[in-house]
């Protein structure tokens, strides 16, 4: 599995594409819409990534924001590294909501891992934003980032500003009426150092699973505090929600759409599991965001066509050499 550092943000800036003939890649641009997330309360916080899909709104995993804003909460974003950084905060109460999670996910139980999606209103105030400058080591008024952001040694970091700001990347929702092989790579991107890095599946096959309501397949290198990011497919389009964590015996059990246990899953570490944009994450996204009544800012759901995921009748058993059901992970206990 390769690792790609794309520099202190040069990323948004063109790179030479590929000849028409050549499979798919990922570019810098792919990943604009992409931010650090740090949920905090007065006892408690947690570190994640989260994709804008909307100028005034970002996806994210609902256990990025559960607990932690289950009453007040305040989310810091990092929109801007390198020598211009800039950050914003969101205020989160039960009388000004900010964060929302479907209803049917239910904090610490692992079957709703398929409903582990979140939203953010992005909406900072002024006072809210800070904007700073390495080199000089000041805070900047809005209007002196501005200035600064147009000269041309910050041309990447105008590029991702323009970016965050015009972010309408298409939602890919998977029909689940049947099991499918994702036809193309994905990728997702680490932000937890001073520039970007991303992770790509190359050649790794990666499935959704009608039984379990999810995609499953082999890591391709995605850590912990990459939970939320968006999981993209090259162009930039959005097919899931980083979302699974490993339990403490390093075994991972998966539930069926009716939630009960079918299979555990040895060597956790081996896989990864993300959260699709089924058509039950579809509806809530589509109710949240529009019972704010932003007109003309509406995600832009696509279903995925049979070409990019085809069908398949491929278990976890026999697309997972090694992935054992419970009852046999019981009986070698028992031995």
């Amino acid at each position: 599995m390769k690792k790609w550092f794309l520099g202190v943000w040069c990323f948004c800036m063109g790179l030479a594409p590929l000849a028409a003939q050549q499979a798919p890649v990922f570019i810098a641009e792919d990943f604009a819409n992409q931010s650090m997330m740090l949920a905090q309360n007065s006892r408690d916080a947690k570190q994640c990534q989260a994709v804008r899909i909307l100028p005034k709104w970002y996806l994210t995993a609902a256990h990025c924001v559960r607990p932690y804003c289950d009453k007040e909460c305040t989310l810091t974003f990092t929109l801007l590294h390198g020598s211009l950084q800039a950050m914003a905060d969101v205020r989160h109460t039960a009388s000004d909501p900010h964060v929302f999670t479907p209803r049917q996910y239910h904090l610490g139980e692992a079957k709703n891992i398929r409903y582990d999606v979140a939203l953010v209103r992005f909406d900072p105030q002024e006072q809210d934003y800070l904007f700073y400058d390495t080199q000089s080591k000041k805070t900047l008024d809005r209007k002196t980032f501005l200035k600064m952001l147009n000269l041309s040694q910050y041309a990447d970091q105008r590029s991702q500003w323009q970016a965050l700001a015009s972010a309408r990347p298409k939602l890919l929702t998977v029909p689940g009426t049947h099991s499918r092989q994702v036809q193309y790579p994905l990728a997702v991107p680490d932000l937890r150092g001073d520039g970007i890095f991303f992770r790509d599946s190359q050649n790794t096959a990666f499935y959704f699973f009608k039984e379990l309501q999810h995609y499953m397949g082999y890591n391709f290198g995605v850590e912990k505090g990459m939970s939320g990011s968006g999981v993209v497919v090259p162009g930039g389009d959005i097919i899931g929600v980083v979302s699974a964590s490993l339990n403490s015996q390093s075994q991972l059990v998966t539930y069926d759409e009716n939630d009960q246990p079918v299979r555990s899953v040895p060597y956790s570490a081996d896989y990864f599991l993300f959260t699709p944009l089924s058509q039950s994450n579809m509806s809530f996204i589509r109710a949240t965001i529009s019972s704010f009544h932003e007109t003309g800012q509406n995600p832009r759901f696509v279903y995925i066509s049979g070409a990019e995921a085809k069908q398949t009748d491929a278990t976890v058993e026999s697309a997972f050499p090694g992935a054992l059901t419970v009852k046999d992970v019981l009986s070698s206990k028992e031995k």
